[in-house]
């Protein structure tokens, strides 16, 4: 690392270092995980993959300290404005939508930090469909969470996030009482 910047480098730790084979083209990959400490004490998290063969890289970065915000929150959806729920999502959450049998772990959702409902549940069924490959039921779940995300709320349905790390937040509802934080 260069230590051009002083400051910077007494910040940043490298706390471990390991080989893992890359997403994108299975060759070999380093995975670097270092702490950084701001200057108000907190700590975070900072882990880098990259790929020598083909180039590929990957970041994230999680807090490191107790989370006094919110970590779970409940969106109930009953009509077609609840989907326009903005939401703030850290980089690693689970996702549970039990009425329809959908549950989503962290390492599978990487959507961005501010979304809406609709977006999360068209992510999800993206994500549900790649792996699918013709198991009995999963094309109609696919199904049910893309009618969902267009507007087609046939019955209520609650979407269960719940973050790993970090708060998660309702940045902006468009209805009364169609959430709560748990």
């Amino acid at each position: 690392m260069d230590c051009s910047d002083v400051d910077l480098c007494n910040r940043l730790v490298e706390i471990d270092r390991y080989s893992v084979t890359c997403p994108v083209c299975s060759g070999s990959a380093m995975v670097v995980v270092h702490s950084y400490s701001d200057s108000k004490g907190d700590s975070t998290a900072i882990v880098t993959l990259k790929c020598e063969h083909c180039g590929f890289k990957a970041s994230d970065a999680a807090p490191l300290y107790e989370v006094d915000d919110a970590v779970c929150i409940d969106v109930r959806i009953e009509r077609d404005a609840d989907l326009s729920t903005i939401l703030f999502l850290p980089s690693q959450v689970d996702v549970e939508i039990p009425k329809l049998g959908v549950a989503v772990e962290a390492r599978s959702i990487r959507i961005g930090s501010i979304v809406t409902v609709d977006a999360l549940l068209h992510y999800i069924a993206d994500s549900i469909e790649v792996s699918c490959s013709g198991e009995l039921g999963c094309g109609r779940v696919v199904e049910r969470l893309r009618e969902l995300a267009s507007g087609v709320v046939s019955e209520p349905v609650t979407v269960y996030i719940k973050s790993l790390f970090s708060p998660l937040k309702v940045l902006r509802s468009y209805r009364e009482g169609n959430y709560r934080y748990c």
